[in-house]
């Protein structure tokens, strides 16, 4: 097979495999808060004049780049902050304001996706510690300022061979 071939059916796998193990719980809380009618212009230029934001503009600008992939017009960036740490922003493809996620996510045993999101849904579920404090399986809902926290629960934890723990 083409290499090409090869790269759009791992990518295809990849896509039904994360779709499949979405709980219905999970996609209930998405479907809970919609974001309204997407947008589907050309997305304006992350503002990046902020000292935050110009500090990770390359970042910042490759999510913006991306296209529209939360809350009907929101861009994510997402950079490490370490070896089990991430970042992240939203930008706005009408404004170009960037949002930054309050804290810092890391996982060290959790079950699950530090951070999903979807085009459709104001919800973003993050399931980790924030600066490294408070492991919880958490969800936040964007009001387009600000991210609300809205539901939190300890988080499913992994030993080494990925059966799943007591803290």
């Amino acid at each position: 097979m083409h290499r090409t071939g090869c790269i759009l059916v791992i990518c295809l796998m990849s896509f039904s495999v994360s779709a499949q193990q979405m709980s219905p719980e999970n996609a209930a809380m998405f479907a809970r808060y919609p974001a309204g009618a997407i947008f589907h212009g050309k997305p304006a230029t992350p503002d990046v004049t902020d000292p935050d934001a110009h500090m990770f503009r390359t970042r910042i600008r490759a999510g913006a780049a991306q296209g529209v992939v939360f809350a009907a017009h929101y861009s994510v960036a997402v950079w490490g902050c370490g070896a089990s740490c991430i970042s992240f922003a939203v930008i706005d493809a009408i404004t170009g304001r960037v949002h930054f996620f309050p804290a810092s996510i890391s996982q060290v045993n959790e079950a699950g996706e530090r951070l999903t999101y979807r085009k459709n849904s104001r919800a973003i579920h993050v399931i980790g510690s924030l600066n490294e404090e408070n492991s919880a399986d958490r969800w936040y809902l964007w009001d387009g300022h600000e991210f609300k926290l809205i539901s939190e629960k300890p988080a499913r934890l992994l030993d080494d061979q990925g059966n799943e723990s007591r803290p």
